[in-house]
Formats: C-alpha cells, sequence, structure tokens
C-alpha cells in the first residue's frame, strides 16, 4: 500500500472498525459517563477536508486500541503521514485527564500504523513492540460476490442457527480458546473465565453470534463452530470472530457457518467485511470459497495492530 493511492474505492467498508461503536454512542448517552469515548480528525487544507479519523474508545471488556481510518484519498508514504500523525500524538498528549500509558496499541492500514507508532514512539517516549499484535488482510463479502451454496454436510443431524442464552456456557468457552488460540499473537488478550462469560452473554442477548450445533452419536449435542459479528451499521456488518474446536475441524463445518452468516447478513446489510491473518492462508481459502474478495482488487489490504511497551502501558481488549 505505500505510495499507492488510498482511501478510493469503500470508505464505509473501511469505517466499519470505527463507525457502529460511534453510533451506538452517539444514540445511547448512557455508554458516556464515566468512559473514555472520543475521536480526533485531521484535515487538511481546510477543515471540511477531513483525511483521517482517530478513535479512542471503549466497550464493555475494557478500552479498544486507537483505530485510525484514512478518509480521503492520500498516498501513504512515511513523508506525508509523518505531520497527521505526529499531530494526532500531540493532541492526544494535550488531551485533559489523557495519559500516555492509555496508548497500549494502534490499528489501522499498514503505513499508517506504522507512521503513528513511530510517531508515538518518538513523542511519548514509549517503546512500540516489534511484532505486531495483529497483521491481517481487509476483505469484502457482497450480494454479487457471495457463494449461495458450498459442499453438503455429511455429520447428520445438524443446525445452524442464532445463540440461545442455553449456549452461553459453551460459547464462552469457545470465546476464551479463540483468544488463547489466536490471542493477537500476544498474552495480553487472553480472556479471564469472567470476561469470557460477559463476552458470551453480551453477544447471545445481542443477537450478535451464530453456531453450528451438532448432535453426536450418543444423542448429546455439541457446538462445532461459532461465527460472531459485533459491528453492524445500516449498510455494512463485519464478521469478528470464526471458531471451530480442534475435535470439529477440517470438516468444512466454519465454512458452511461462515456462509450461512452471510446469507443472513446480507439481507439487511450491503456489505460483510473481515479481517484474515495474513499467514492463515487456510482461512483466506476459506473466505475466499464463501465469496469474500480484496477490497482494492489484486492487492490485498494490509492492515496491521501494533503494540507498545507492556511493562509501561495499560492493556485493554477489542
Amino acid at each position: 500500500m505505500s505510495g499507492t493511492l488510498y482511501g478510493t474505492g469503500n470508505n464505509v467498508a473501511r469505517a466499519n472498525v470505527i463507525l457502529p461503536h460511534a453510533e451506538k454512542v452517539s444514540s445511547h448517552q448512557e455508554f458516556l459517563p464515566g468512559s473514555e469515548q472520543f475521536w480526533l480528525v485531521y484535515s487538511e487544507p481546510t477543515p471540511s477536508n477531513i483525511r483521517f479519523i482517530l478513535s479512542c474508545t471503549e466497550g464493555p471488556l475494557g478500552k479498544y486500541p486507537l483505530f485510525i481510518v484514512p478518509v480521503a484519498p492520500i498516498r501513504l508514504t512515511p513523508e506525508l503521514l509523518q505531520d497527521p500523525m505526529e499531530a494526532f500524538c500531540e493532541a492526544l498528549l494535550n488531551e485533559v485527564d489523557f495519559r500516555r500509558q492509555r496508548v497500549f496499541s494502534v490499528f489501522s492500514v499498514e503505513p499508517v500504523a506504522k507512521a503513528f507508532a513511530s510517531a508515538w514512539e518518538k513523542i511519548a517516549e514509549i517503546r512500540c513492540i516489534d511484532e505486531p499484535y495483529y497483521d491481517a488482510f481487509f476483505s469484502m463479502c457482497t450480494p454479487e460476490t457471495l457463494v449461495r451454496d458450498g459442499p453438503q454436510s455429511t455429520d447428520g443431524e445438524i443446525e445452524l442457527r442464532l445463540a440461545v442464552s442455553q449456549d452461553a456456557v459453551k460459547i464462552s468457552t469457545l470465546c476464551q480458546e479463540f483468544a488463547e488460540y489466536f490471542g493477537m499473537s500476544a498474552p495480553p488478550f487472553f480472556l479471564s473465565d469472567k470476561q469470557a462469560s460477559e463476552e458470551a452473554r453480551l453477544l447471545i442477548e445481542n443477537g450478535q453470534v451464530w453456531v453450528y450445533e451438532i448432535k453426536e452419536g450418543g444423542g448429546e449435542t455439541d457446538i462445532a463452530s461459532i461465527v460472531a459479528a459485533t459491528r453492524q451499521s445500516d449498510t455494512v456488518a463485519a464478521i469478528t470472530k470464526v471458531y471451530t474446536p480442534e475435535k470439529w475441524q477440517r470438516k468444512g463445518r466454519a465454512e458452511r457457518l461462515v456462509r450461512r452468516v452471510c446469507r443472513e447478513l446480507l439481507k439487511t446489510h450491503e456489505q460483510v467485511v473481515l479481517y484474515v491473518d495474513a499467514k492463515n492462508t487456510g482461512a483466506q481459502r476459506l473466505y475466499n470459497r464463501v465469496g469474500f474478495r480484496d477490497l482494492c482488487g489484486e492487492t490485498p489490504e494490509h492492515w496491521l495492530e501494533i503494540g507498545f511497551d507492556r511493562g509501561e502501558v495499560e492493556v485493554g481488549h477489542w
């Protein structure tokens, strides 16, 4: 992406990382008292010409990383990114009651994440961690790209459905396993029993998690896979968690559930987006078979979460 013109194309899809939460906070003022919810914009040459939006917010499980979204066509070179990222750093440090330990990581398209991390390291004097917490490609599925039918299940009696309260214990366990297995490649993002239980409760109450339920030979049922979609605006929904325990892997169950979830989400949204680990070629092939495509054509859009020295920051969660 460095040196290429970024911001041409679907900015609504890119903004999904911050927009649904912004809409939730603006329509539910009870989120505001005592919580950290603010956004910064960088504009040039006039205030109406916004180039970047930075969000510094928190959710039920803790404080989110800083999210930065480019919203206007701009070449993402280190030289052009230095001024806006340094301006963001200065604005954050000048914010009333803001503490530099709050910035435990930043997530954005690769050149932006690197430019901010470099600027924050210099200005806030907190070292960034060499290995990214998350290294991912951004992709999108639409009604036109969705592959609606795939291989049939050989599992016998199954049900693909929204989760209900009776699933809470199993989903809590799977959320915890997901965090341990993927964990953004870093222990700070593991879930405690209490956090996993709370996440499962919220996912179920908000109708944001689907399950692949299978009946085993002895008549007992189990959840073979889960798919969560937690960021939804009027036109875009994001799949944010896909997990299949080792026992149930390699039989196409996650693919069938992702396809079912996409069919449901695309009834009310124009696009479904997700981030997929850049090193997980198996997951990339799975999403491709369902109908996910790179946002910018043949070149995958690369996003990074870069963390900062865990000895100096207060780690959050997302």
